[in-house]
């Protein structure tokens, strides 16, 4: 990685991230930038109603936000050694982080679980989520305060052409890390089969027959993935729906991180239906990497 962007809102979350970015930062020897995005906006004087409490508009407080980060920037820099960069943009947060990693080729982008309030105490926030959905380059969504680098990563894996680039891309930033890749399958006519009438004998043979096939495509992923590399992965095979088998090795293994490939299905699909991802973005205590 050679660019990091870290977002922050000033919330306790968001310091979180502000942490594991610069860490992640050191670790790769990358550039990092952090952002905050005021939905105030920027103009020059008040106007309407607001002109008489607003006649020099609302610059001063921009600068203001400008210095509040530049001082966090600069105390997260001085506690992991790193240079941080310091940007403020006025606009609708998601949209903004987007375009700015999109233009300056951010290689990562860091943010908090949630933001400031009350009502997001429980659930991730808005934004984040708009973040993960838009964004073309990986996402770490950071919920836990930082003490040291990643040690145990989960990689979950449907075996397809996209989960090879998922794989690699967190075999690549989390070098040193112990990884374990877990794949969830379910035989296609499982619950075709109970719905017939066939009998159990059959459906466990079936069972049985779907999981050597699994197992004989997850050890040729394997193999292709860490091709070339002297580096031993951990492979489990559950034979369940993929959220909770990932919940179950999260609960058994202790991962730091677990990573995602984000959803390829329609956007509307995601807003109507969820996803996977969304729904363990949402129920997983740690920390989640989803790669576009």
């Amino acid at each position: 990685m050679k660019r990091i962007l870290a977002a922050t809102d000033f919330s306790g979350s968001s310091h979180h991230a502000l942490a594991r970015a610069a860490q992640l930062a050191r670790a790769h020897a990358a550039e990092l930038h952090t952002i905050y995005v005021p939905a105030h906006g920027r103009w020059p004087q008040g106007s309407g109603v607001l002109a008489q409490y607003l006649s020099g508009g609302n610059v001063p407080t921009v600068e203001e936000d400008r210095q509040r980060l530049a001082d966090e920037a600069a105390r997260i820099a001085r506690r992991f050694r790193v240079h941080a960069e310091a940007h403020v943009v006025p606009g609708k947060p998601a949209e903004e982080i987007s375009a700015f990693a999109t233009v300056r080729e951010i290689d990562l982008v860091v943010v908090g679980s949630r933001g400031q309030g009350r009502l997001r105490a429980q659930a991730i926030g808005s934004t984040v989520l708009k973040v993960l959905w838009s964004s073309l380059v990986p996402v770490l969504m950071v919920r836990q305060p930082v003490d040291i680098a990643y040690r145990k990563v989960l990689v979950a894996t449907d075996l397809g052409d996209r989960s090879l680039h998922v794989g690699r891309t967190a075999l690549a930033m989390f070098p040193k890390a112990s990884v374990s890749l877990l794949h969830a399958f379910r035989g296609e006519f499982e619950t075709t089969l109970g719905l017939v009438g066939a009998r159990p004998e059959e459906q466990r043979r079936y069972v049985t027959e779907a999981g050597e096939a699994a197992a004989i495509a997850f050890e040729r992923f394997g193999d292709q993935l860490m091709a070339g590399s002297r580096r031993k992965v951990a492979r489990v095979l559950a034979h369940s729906h993929p959220i909770p088998a990932i919940q179950k090795a999260v609960a058994e293994l202790k991962p730091d991180l677990v990573v995602l490939g984000k959803h390829s299905g329609a956007r509307w699909e995601e807003l109507v239906l969820g996803s996977v991802v969304q729904n363990l973005l949402q129920q997983l205590k740690t920390d989640v990497l989803v790669v576009a």
